[in-house]
């Protein structure tokens, strides 16, 4: 469910819409009609965001949260209730290592989920929702320990209620139920998460609710709905109300499957796997982008959008927010404050694109009750890209450090040769080489290391390798093998992963299959590799590489025939160490 994101290059944080008690992040109570960056979260890696009733909370790549905008019940985390003009850091989650946060369109309270699965919550309670086993509003978050024990992936947060996903695809929720909005099949409200059984075997793969109903997306290609449905927001073909118990939404084309969903204050909207998106529900201000404001109860082709794939949707009260694949947003519905982010305050039946963000990739979206909030960030394209020249540039900064007797403080003797080398790049690249130097580059003195049983160019190539991740001469097409072979030696000897079989050969693949029928030998016992590699490197040494030996390599490297080549070595090599 979740999406790998690379928002801490090039991007930012833009907000647009009510602002009426800070929740835009400027530091004002001003409403903007376009997008505008949120200036104290620039230094920030902002990975994601979610909207509550005129409230926002953005998540960082590290972890911590901001919050800001209105916290009568308590929703901005701070311990405190004062409104928050800028996003401000929810000191009592620092130290939790949150993954994942949640809000909804109208809501008043927040979750907030741990790398470990736990989940926390804060802000409004008067019903129960935040799952405490109370109905006192929080100020602080506070672990669910109804839920510990389980691994908590997704929330959906309402005003009154919540429904919580675990990673087993089990349901849970807590808070207001008149209506039937837990899918429990009855009305009572529930103060601790619930397990919503009525499911059957459906394993939830989404889960979104809207102020009275809960729409969820099921692994085996169902949709089921459930609570108040007067404005057809169940998305089952009536706008009879309410539905106590999972209702399926049969209506649906048959091969469509839906990835994820949003859902406004009565309306829903659904993302399938193929980009498409599907809506219904309420529909005054056009928040399906049906181009009508007619009240659809049946799930409908939001057919505008079917020139891109759209990859995630967000809804406030009534309006949508639609992202597309290449990084453009189409907002449609209500637009009095300027949450369409269209610098105008007409309401909008159809998706239209946002001019100002047109030459931007953005990477998430989230709306408020009046607001809207995007993500801007690479495309992964070009996070590849600069990830590669970031690489690139690292690289070269290490290389001119190799065997670079300025300022190093560790010295190899490898084959009676004075290699250099930075004891900090060793500890951190090579456990067993970092034990050999014991500690003895702390006093600021050079340490000298002898290594036996190797030659000065192989254990230069595994120096390179610490330092760059790269060996030059791995790409020439007439790199001798006794060099790759004794590279392949010492890699496996200093457990140097990186330095796989598979990398050291995929150039040479041609000598690949010789060495490992060579190894394979089961009358010399060669086999496991690692066996095999430690064995033939300190006979190869011990005999200096004896002619048998050599013309053993020779004869695998040179044969015509490759097979006859490796079957005359194997006698070879079988007659050598019989006489060893």
């Amino acid at each position: 469910m979740e999406m790998a994101y690379a928002w801490g290059d090039g991007g930012g944080v833009f907000t647009f819409g009510q602002n009426s008690y800070g929740e835009l992040g400027h530091g004002d109570v001003n409403d903007r009609k376009a997008p505008t960056k949120v200036e104290v979260l620039e230094e920030e890696d902002v990975v994601d965001a979610a909207c509550g009733n005129e409230q926002t909370t953005v998540l960082c790549g590290d972890g911590q949260v901001f919050a800001c905008g209105y916290n009568d019940s308590g929703q901005c985390g701070t311990g405190a209730t004062e409104r928050v003009l800028r996003p401000t850091r929810i000191a009592a989650l620092s130290d939790k290592r949150i993954t994942r946060i949640f809000a909804g369109n109208g809501c008043e309270h927040l979750a907030a989920v741990s790398d470990a699965g736990a989940l926390y919550t804060f802000g409004f309670n008067s019903r129960g929702q935040l799952g405490l086993g109370t109905t006192t509003s929080v100020s602080t978050p506070t672990l669910v320990e109804e839920l510990v024990g389980k691994r908590v992936v997704e929330v959906a947060c309402s005003y009154f209620h919540t429904v919580i996903l675990t990673v087993d695809g089990e349901l849970f929720a807590c808070g207001r139920n008149d209506f039937g909005q837990l899918g429990l099949g009855d009305s009572v409200d529930r103060h601790v998460p619930t397990l919503v059984s009525q499911l059957g075997d459906e394993t939830v793969r989404a889960v979104s609710s809207g102020q009275h109903h809960t729409v969820v997306a099921t692994t085996e290609g169902n949709l089921f709905g459930f609570g108040k449905n007067d404005h057809g927001q169940l998305g089952v073909g009536s706008f009879s109300s309410p539905f106590l118990s999972p209702t399926k939404i049969a209506t649906l084309p048959e091969t469509t499957v839906i990835q994820s969903l949003a859902c406004g204050y009565y309306h829903t909207v659904c993302v399938a796997d193929d980009g498409t998106v599907y809506s219904f529900g309420r529909n005054d201000y056009g928040q399906l982008g049906l181009g009508h404001k007619r009240h659809t109860p049946t799930p409908s082709l939001v057919d505008t959008l079917g020139r891109m794939r759209v990859v995630q949707v967000a809804c406030g009260c009534y309006h949508t927010l639609a992202l597309s694949d290449d990084g453009k947003v189409y907002p449609f519905g209500r637009n009095n404050h300027g949450q369409l982010g269209l610098e105008t305050s007409q309401d909008c039946v159809t998706p239209q694109i946002i001019p100002s963000l047109r030459d931007v990739h953005v990477k998430k979206v989230a709306a408020g009750f009046y607001h809207s909030v995007c993500l801007i960030g690479l495309s992964d394209e070009e996070a590849r890209r600069l990830d590669g020249r970031k690489k690139h540039t690292l690289s070269l900064d290490l290389r001119r450090m190799l065997n670079n007797p300025s300022r190093s403080d560790v010295k190899f003797i490898v084959d009676g040769v004075p290699l250099y080398a930075h004891g900090c790049i060793i500890m951190a690249r090579c456990e067993p080489l970092d034990k050999m130097l014991d500690g003895r580059t702390k006093d600021g003195t050079l340490s000298e290391i002898v290594i036996p049983d190797c030659s000065a160019e192989a254990f230069t190539a595994l120096l390179e390798f610490l330092y760059t991740d790269e060996v030059g001469a791995l790409g020439s097409p007439n790199v001798d093998i006794e060099f790759l072979l004794e590279l392949l030696s010492l890699a496996d000897q200093y457990l140097v992963t990186g330095l796989e079989r598979k990398r050291i050969f995929e150039t040479h693949s041609d000598y690949e299959d010789a060495v490992l029928r060579l190894f394979s030998i089961t009358s010399l016992r060669l086999s496991p590799p690692r066996v095999s590699l430690t064995y033939h490197s300190r006979y190869s040494k011990k005999c200096s590489y004896s002619r048998r030996v050599k013309a053993l390599l020779y004869q695998i490297r040179h044969s015509q025939d490759m097979n006859e080549g490796l079957n005359d070595g194997i006698s070879g090599v079988r007659c050598f160490y019989a006489t060893t």
